[in-house]
């Protein structure tokens, strides 16, 4: 079906991105709005903070972190440059169908649907180094763009947007992390207390939207929490595969307790707190917990 310019005023360049979500939803059926309502869970906010720690806590503890620190710098870059953009959504636009308006908070560029998964996949393939995982990847991060532009939640530029800054930081922070982990032994303590808890308080003073603060108060604890766990922790995943499993279910445990089980009051620098809290519990007190249960080892001093 072919579909027409608006014949409404729109500011210039915005013409072939209607047309393009038009052109999508002209294809629209029952089945393709669950499959576009599906994949939009996986650029969820509630999607990386259950995959990141589950990552750290029985996958790896240096690739989990790398991911997570490299990740939360991207998300919040995007909340910043969404709130200084102020680009609206196709939300209201006549002829354009809006759907799952409930995950698309915010202003629209660049796409945080786009950016979050092409940062996070990428670095997974980065070091997994499985061909079909690549595939697998790029085919998952390319479909959750389609789903925001089929329910008409965001501009096709917004999806590029956020699929070049993903891109970005995603090689960008693989080689940095590269180069941060090789330095490690010759670094000193007052350059890692600034790395770890300098930035984020810096981040939290420079921007202070919603989604900003729980990226900066999420990065905080976890600094906070990587310095005191090599102190006085220093926990080790145990390769019996089951404990790590075990391992898993109990941190997954705290997580929902932390952010579901408290009602924390609705305060914007609250957020911050709690998903600072978030940190804390991930890189320190829940491995802890595991060490308790016999589920890590302890490294020698």
């Amino acid at each position: 079906m072919q579909t027409l310019a608006p014949d409404f005023p729109m500011p210039d360049g915005y013409v072939w991105q209607y047309e393009v979500i038009r052109w999508l939803q002209s294809m629209a059926s029952p089945g393709l709005d669950r499959v576009a309502t599906g994949l939009t869970w996986f650029g969820l906010e509630g999607f990386y903070t259950l995959v990141l720690p589950i990552l750290f806590w029985s996958v790896s503890k240096r690739i989990g972190l790398r991911l997570a620190y490299v990740f939360l710098y991207s998300m919040y870059t995007n909340a910043w440059l969404k709130d200084w953009l102020q680009v609206l959504r196709p939300i209201g636009i006549p002829g354009i169908v809006s759907k799952a308006v409930a995950t698309a908070s915010g202003y629209a560029l660049p796409s945080g649907h786009a950016q979050g998964p092409m940062t996070f996949w990428l670095m997974v393939c980065r070091w997994a180094q499985r061909r079909w995982l690549w595939m697998a990847a790029m085919l998952l991060v390319v479909a959750i763009g389609w789903s925001r532009l089929y329910l008409g939640v965001h501009w096709p530029l917004d999806v590029l947007v956020g699929w070049g800054l993903g891109l970005l930081f995603a090689l960008a922070g693989w080689t940095l992390g590269e180069r941060w982990q090789a330095r490690a032994a010759a670094r000193s303590p007052a350059v890692q207390a600034l790395a770890a808890v300098g930035l984020p308080v810096l981040l939290l003073v420079l921007h202070t939207g919603p989604d900003s603060l729980k990226y900066a108060g999420l990065l905080l604890g976890l600094g906070l929490a990587v310095l005191a766990e090599g102190r006085w922790l220093r926990a080790e995943l145990d390769p019996v595969w089951w404990k790590r499993v075990c391992a898993a279910v109990i941190g997954t445990g705290g997580l929902i307790a932390l952010q579901y089980g408290i009602k924390w009051p609705a305060w914007p620098w609250l957020s911050a707190v709690q998903y600072a809290l978030l940190g804390v519990w991930t890189v320190l007190v829940a491995p802890w917990v595991f060490v308790q249960c016999g589920l890590y080892q302890r490294r020698p001093e």
